[in-house]
């Protein structure tokens, strides 16, 4: 059984490995993504904030609209935990469905990027590596795949190392090459089994649940492109935002949903006050696009266990709750199947290489 589950555990890392090397690096890369847009485009994210404070959310979405004419407002995310970050925005052209993306000054209404497709940046490029390999729906599918056999892999390995404590501390540098990688393996293995598991699971939650919804809904997830405004340009955002205050109190929006398609909403994404482990997302309130009037609110507090537990997956998947200790430490964290892969490919490598034992007249 032993031997058998050894040949199961090598072979799944060596059909893993390559990928699990690629997600590794970039999302250890993609947890300082902040700091990475800092330092290649500070132009694009930064700016300085103004004593008088943000303009009114009305006066900006007008500001968008007149500087972007033929473009519509898709999506508008807000950073209240950094005032010197811009905000950043979804764009669609009229007449094509292609998402694009641009940042706004909330101080002074100034445009700062002209609206590009994600990717044409660094961190946008990293982050489509490391959720598709560039391969639309394929490739959210096979990385979600590669989370799975993480999954597996963790699994398989603390079983295979189950009474690891006797020897994890000890690398036998006198020894072989092979033994000396085993050793290196089996450490790197033991100390971030939990935080592979935690990786493997919610990105492979995320990307087949994508991928189960996207054949259950027809294959069909491309919005119409607009070709009108969706909502009133009478449309009072600042009312909104306080009447959203009332709905579900302490509330913070962090993300505001443009209608995309006749009919549609406009929808208020943020938190309201509870778990440090709560997703900026998890909470709703949704207005008549036309109107303005109230339509549903939905507390993530009034939600089932399951629910507010892959609400958590956010922030536990970048580690984002609790500051720059957490981001380090999530960072380097993220080498670890990389490292695994590059190990126990060298440790296969090695075996094979071993002369055979010579039979005896």
């Amino acid at each position: 059984m032993r031997k058998r589950l050894w040949q199961f555990h090598s072979w799944l890392g060596l059909v893993a490995g390559l990928g699990l090397v690629v997600i590794g690096l970039t999302g250890s890369l993609l947890v300082f993504h902040d700091e990475i847009d800092v330092l290649l485009d500070p132009a694009l994210v930064r700016v300085v904030p103004s004593p008088g404070g943000r303009l009114p959310a009305t006066r900006l979405a007008a500001s968008i609209n007149h500087q972007l004419p033929g473009y519509e407002i898709a999506g508008w995310g807000i950073d209240h935990d950094d005032p010197a970050h811009a905000d950043f925005l979804y764009i669609r052209r009229h007449g094509s469905a292609k998402w694009l993306v641009s940042s706004v000054n909330p101080y002074t209404g100034q445009i700062l990027s002209s609206p590009h497709d994600g990717t044409s940046t660094f961190t946008g490029w990293l982050l489509e590596l490391h959720y598709a390999f560039f391969g639309d729906h394929l490739g959210i599918f096979i990385v979600g795949l590669f989370g799975t056999l993480l999954c597996l892999l963790g699994v398989s390995g603390v079983w295979l190392y189950r009474c690891f404590w006797k020897h994890l501390f000890t690398l036998r540098w006198g020894r072989s090459t092979r033994i000396l990688f085993s050793d290196i393996h089996k450490f790197i293995g033991i100390t971030s089994v939990a935080f592979n598991l935690l990786l493997g699971f919610t990105g492979a939650w995320w990307n087949l649940s994508h991928i189960v919804e996207h054949w259950t809904t027809g294959g069909d997830d491309e919005r119409p492109a607009p070709t009108v405004r969706l909502y009133s340009d009478t449309l009072d955002f600042d009312s909104i935002l306080v009447d959203s205050t009332t709905r579900l109190p302490g509330f913070k929006v962090n993300y505001l949903d443009f209608p995309v398609e006749a009919g549609s909403p406009f929808t208020l994404y943020g938190q309201t006050p509870g778990s440090f482990l709560s997703g900026p997302y998890g909470s709703t309130v949704s207005y008549d696009a036309h109107t303005g009037e109230f339509r549903a609110a939905s507390d993530l507090k009034q939600s089932g266990q399951w629910t507010r537990a892959v609400d958590a997956f956010t922030p536990l998947h970048y580690g984002t709750f609790g500051g720059l200790p957490v981001k380090i430490l999530w960072s380097l964290g993220g080498l670890a199947p990389g490292l695994l892969a590059i190990s126990g490919f060298l440790m296969w490598f090695h075996r094979r290489r071993r002369p055979p034992v010579p039979i005896k007249s």
